[in-house]
């Protein structure tokens, strides 16, 4: 993603204060902080929301994280731990379509990711085995450890804006009235002639009756492996 996605435990440990031992682990915050963000959303996730739902005082929070962005991290570190991927096979492509595929699955799963997921994501567990696991799949191709940690940042990032068009879409066809005014002024505009190339792309055919996510997931992914990687 737009960083490697993140791992559980990678945020530096706040300073404790003095009084009484804790009731929750920082992990029990994260964990209830998935749930609202699942639920409701990323701006959903307050710290009164979170000590409402702890059955704690606000400030007692700030025992477990000094801020929002650090409980961000938090959270994304706990969810990426589900990613659990198994050793390289030495099929770069078949392994890349792997990760890539958990990788989409996760975000499916924890929609608020699409704008958790940042490249200051403290480095942790789960973080540093995605990217272990990517450049072990990718020594096969032979590119150098650079290479390979710039495609592994590039395939983030395809996952991420396709499961972005992807929730969108889901929206837009709860919502048909949205997806109409996606196309209200194309004819208008293609009338014009200023546009020959789309239009022809257009009349060539658009997406089939059946569209598969999946599919056209692995075929876009080929795209960019193809570009990165000359055999």
């Amino acid at each position: 993603m737009q960083a490697p996605t993140p791992a559980s435990g990678a945020t530096p440990s706040s300073p404790r204060r003095r009084g009484p031992r804790p009731r929750h682990s920082r992990e029990d915050v994260a964990r209830a902080a998935v749930a609202i963000a699942d639920r409701d959303g990323l701006d959903a996730v307050t710290f009164r929301a979170l000590a409402a739902r702890l059955g704690t005082g606000v400030m007692s929070l700030y025992n477990y994280v000094p801020d929002k962005q650090a409980l961000v991290y938090e959270m994304t570190e706990l969810v990426s731990a589900e990613l659990d991927l198994p050793e390289p096979t030495g099929d770069w492509r078949a392994d890349m379509h792997k990760v890539a595929g958990r990788q989409r699955d996760l975000v499916h799963r924890h929609p608020w990711l699409v704008t958790a997921l940042s490249h200051l994501q403290p480095l942790g567990p789960a973080t540093l085995a995605l990217l272990e696991f990517a450049l072990v799949a990718l020594e096969p191709a032979g590119l150098p450890a650079r290479d390979r940690l710039e495609t592994i940042s590039l395939v983030n990032g395809f996952v991420l804006n396709i499961v972005r068009a992807e929730l969108d879409g889901r929206a837009a066809a709860a919502e048909p009235q949205r997806r109409a005014g996606q196309f209200a002024m194309l004819p208008e505009l293609l009338a014009t002639g200023r546009y020959p190339r789309f239009a022809a792309a257009i009349a060539a055919g658009g997406e089939p009756e059946t569209f598969d996510p999946a599919a056209h997931f692995d075929r876009l992914l080929d795209r960019i492996l193809d570009g990165l990687v000359r055999e």
